[in-house]
């Protein structure tokens, strides 16, 4: 199934694409409804998933633009609601799903409003969930201290995991390495793991890794909550346990134990 998701934030993108990370599904993104009708003209999709915030093209409303999608590009138009906001239409082939803070709700809710708009669910990708496993895979550890380093590869043996004792040589192993996800001290020699990050983000092809920050300083977490980088990050609190460190990496990838 060929899906463009329109919507400004890479995190609620991301978050959609990992509902369906064991399904054969091709996913182009837009971040906003100009990159999207250049991206259907390309090639038309089976469906739009679009935030009901997403900005338009010459004062553009939802309204609008589902019937310009629908109508001019004949496309099936799914709209992420946030809970806070109702909205009312007669637009055929256009769906609208509450979601908190317009977030995608569970696989099962949004793969009805698909079918329904589609008349098909997404396929299971031909090796399933095993096809994900092998996929995602390569995890790069940061921390100056070597016993987090030695703890960390204990515990996520069954991954290929490459490791950095600084800030420079995160972004150096990064560009090298390609991880699948990262986890990173936030004090490090050098420079620090947020600037690290922000660097590798800049690069093509890194915009959208995904990072767990782990840091023993309750300030560095007020900090994360208070200035979050773009793209998928979580914050794991040192000293962590096995199941907390478990639980944040499930939620970038099924995870291999």
């Amino acid at each position: 199934m060929r899906i463009i998701l329109a919507d400004e934030d890479i995190d609620r993108r991301f978050a959609v694409k990992l509902l369906w990370r064991n399904y054969d599904c091709v996913f182009r993104e837009a971040r906003n409804f100009d990159i999207l009708t250049l991206l259907i003209k390309e090639e038309t999709p089976d469906i739009c998933i679009i935030n009901y915030l997403l900005s338009g093209s010459k004062g553009f409303n939802i309204y609008d633009m589902c019937r310009k999608l629908t109508g001019e590009f004949n496309v099936p138009v799914l709209v992420l609601l946030p809970d806070n906001i109702s909205a009312e239409h007669e637009i055929p082939l256009v769906r609208f799903l509450s979601s908190p803070g317009g977030m995608p709700v569970s696989h099962d809710v949004i793969s009805e409003k698909v079918a329904e708009l589609t008349g098909k669910y997404p396929a299971l990708k031909k090796s399933g969930g095993d096809f994900e496993r092998k996929k995602l895979k390569k995890i790069l550890i940061a921390d100056d201290e070597s016993s987090i380093r030695k703890l960390l590869l204990v515990l996520l043996k069954a991954y290929e995991v490459e490791e950095a004792a600084s800030g420079v040589e995160l972004e150096d192993k990064a560009v090298s390495f390609k991880p699948d996800l990262i986890i990173s001290d936030v004090i490090m020699p050098g420079i620090s793991g947020w600037k690290a990050v922000r660097n590798i983000r800049a690069k093509d092809g890194f915009e959208e890794i995904p990072v767990i920050f782990a840091s023993g300083y309750v300030k560095d977490k007020e900090i994360y909550e208070m200035h979050r980088p773009d793209g998928p990050t979580e914050f794991l609190l040192k000293p962590f346990t096995k199941q907390g460190l478990f639980t944040a990496v499930e939620k970038f990838f099924v995870l291999e134990k």
